[in-house]
């Protein structure tokens, strides 16, 4: 768009508000015509034998960042529909009577846990919860408001279950998988889920208890090859780069997805940091 300002050499101010909204707009119509063109956003133009999923807890966004009320462009595309994650969340703790507590391995290893207090603070999205392939091309994601609990990537592989997924990847996959089978139990219409394989990203074992590693580690899964299941983390350290300026932005700013080649090669990223 800069392109063609310069190419029509206008003159004058330029106005960040009308420009930012416009830009939006352009966005808009550009993903229409890929939907006109049959193009699918967020899908891997390889394959997705394996998927890697983790949380982001420095893309949270400030309640006050929120400058006015507009309707969000790309709700859903990208980053799921709030509600509809805070439905399914409901859902599976009232099914299934899940206690508090924390994720915690060999005594010394915890990230996820589960718990059903929102957080109280002045900040709105604590985070980013985010699936990608094994070849590091973005899926889809959902905002966590209640911290990294296991509901989350529940979702999100709820959400990819269509799609033709070897192995489910993440850093405490010893404390997700029983809570899968828990689940699976009290919802039937989630039992697919089981068809896909565990498996404990493999940087990540090291740090788990030895037995944990050798019964979860994907370096030890048949048909896995190279696959670390590290892909999200690749990823999140790309999008980390951007959160100073992502905390700022209103909420429906920060579900602008970009180019579905997402990825730490240097494409565009998916949460629209370029309209702050």
């Amino acid at each position: 768009m800069l392109t063609c300002f310069t190419f029509l050499k206008q003159t004058g101010k330029i106005t960040a508000d009308s420009f930012r909204k416009s830009f939006l707009e352009w966005e808009a119509v550009r993903f229409e015509v890929d939907k006109i063109c049959r193009e699918e956003p967020f899908v891997c133009p390889a394959c997705t034998p394996a998927v890697s999923v983790d949380g982001n807890r420095k893309h949270y966004r400030f309640k006050n960042a929120a400058r006015s009320e507009e309707q969000a462009l790309f709700d859903g595309i990208f980053i799921a529909k709030d509600d509809e994650v805070e439905r399914f969340v409901d859902y599976i703790h009232s099914t299934t009577n899940h206690v508090s507590g924390r994720g915690v391995c060999g005594g010394e290893w915890s990230a996820a846990r589960e718990t059903s207090q929102r957080s109280l603070s002045k900040i709105d999205e604590e985070g980013l919860e985010l699936a990608v392939c094994r070849q590091g091309v973005f899926l889809c994601a959902l905002n966590m408001f209640r911290g990294e609990i296991y509901a989350y990537p529940l979702y999100l592989q709820n959400k990819l279950a269509n799609k033709p997924i070897t192995f489910f990847a993440m850093d405490v996959t010893c404390e997700y998988w029983p809570y899968l089978n828990k689940v699976a139990k009290s919802c039937p219409e989630l039992q697919h889920l089981l068809d896909m394989k565990p498996f404990l990203s493999v940087f990540h074992a090291k740090a788990h208890d030895y037995k944990c590693e050798f019964k979860w580690s994907g370096a030890y899964q048949q048909g896995a090859g190279l696959t670390l299941g590290e892909e999200v983390e690749q990823c999140n350290a790309f999008l980390s780069r951007i959160a100073v300026t992502t905390k700022h932005m209103s909420k429906a700013g920060h579900k602008r997805p970009g180019k579905p080649a997402s990825g730490p090669g240097g494409h565009e990223n998916p949460t629209g940091s370029d309209t702050g």
